[in-house]
């Protein structure tokens, strides 16, 4: 799958005001991001994801190595720019305007008019349930509809990239599931969408890749999947005796629940699974379920972070 989003060596340095008062905000980043995926990017702040996202609308530039969009490393050309749509966090927009209003505004920042703007903003509005709220002031509009009609602005050229910076903070749990239920109907039309964030249950729902950034470096990046791993398994038994729950204990399991003859037990991933089927086999022990639980994107984030804090020290 070819690299929609390339990135190689990739560093800047902000000058300060004396000597030594530079920073270093981004370290030799290489980055790949492939066509029609969702890849959500990720670290503390003042970790450098601004500074990346800056430097591929172009609005700064890098101190060395390069940017490669679409397999143009011509990124500020206006094809280039039409087929990027950008959702920066909190954006403003004035409350006096119609929701219809911000989107022919920007519309005719891109280049479209006429029957092509009124095509363009009927399609986006319906994308993102806005059709009814077209009319509407702004000053009318809740959280989750702003962010509806900010999504839309960034729809408006029909991109093939999206770049979203916190889509879904501040949200109730509705509008977030409806957030994100258009950014997955997005991926399946082929969209490509780079996501900044620090809610990372829903990173972690519709992300097919990662990148965790500390300190301008990337520590990890790669699919969820093969990311997060394995940290233990929920065994749910029946025919469990008081003497039995003392007895697999030695074995590096945990009574996690108890309803009558029914339990459940966590096996540490160091347990062997063998031994422990073993001993519910000679205990006349019936396997009711077998469940592993993996780690999950938080847990992965701080064991990512807190390892790259301790080698720092």
């Amino acid at each position: 799958m070819s690299a929609i989003i390339k990135t190689q060596r990739l560093n800047k340095i902000y000058e300060g005001a004396l000597r030594g008062q530079d920073v270093h905000a981004l370290k030799d980043l290489n980055l790949e991001i492939p066509e029609g995926q969702i890849f959500g990017y990720l670290g503390p702040n003042g970790s450098g994801k601004t500074t990346t996202v800056k430097m591929l609308l172009g609005l700064i530039f890098p101190t060395s190595g390069s940017i490669e969009i679409m397999g143009s490393k011509s990124i500020s050309s206006s094809t280039i720019k039409r087929n990027i749509g950008y959702l920066p966090e909190g954006a403003y927009y004035p409350d006096f305007l119609q929701g219809e209003e911000i989107l022919a505004y920007y519309g005719r920042l891109y280049g479209l008019k006429g029957k092509d703007l009124k095509r363009r903003i009927d399609e986006t509005l319906e994308m993102v349930g806005m059709q009814r709220a077209r009319k509407r002031l702004l000053r009318g509009y809740s959280k989750g509809m702003r962010q509806r009609i900010g999504l839309a602005q960034a729809l408006i050229s029909d991109p093939s990239i999206l770049i979203l910076d916190e889509p879904t903070t501040g949200l109730d749990p509705i509008a977030r599931k409806e957030i994100r239920d258009i950014l997955l109907r997005l991926r399946t039309e082929g969209k490509t969408l780079l996501i900044s964030s620090h809610e990372l249950l829903e990173v972690e729902m519709i992300c097919d890749r990662v990148g965790i950034l500390f300190d301008g470096v990337m520590q990890t990046v790669g699919a969820i999947d093969e990311l997060l791993i394995q940290r233990d398994m929920l065994i749910e038994v029946d025919g469990v005796t008081e003497n039995i729950v003392s007895e697999v204990a030695t074995y590096g399991v945990k009574l996690e629940d108890r309803i009558g003859t029914r339990s459940k037990f966590r096996m540490e991933a160091s347990s062997s699974m063998y031994d422990v089927f073993e001993l519910c086999k000679s205990k006349s022990l019936r396997i009711l379920s077998v469940t592993p639980r993996r780690e999950s994107l938080e847990e992965l984030f701080v064991r990512v972070i807190g390892a790259a804090e301790a080698a720092r020290r």
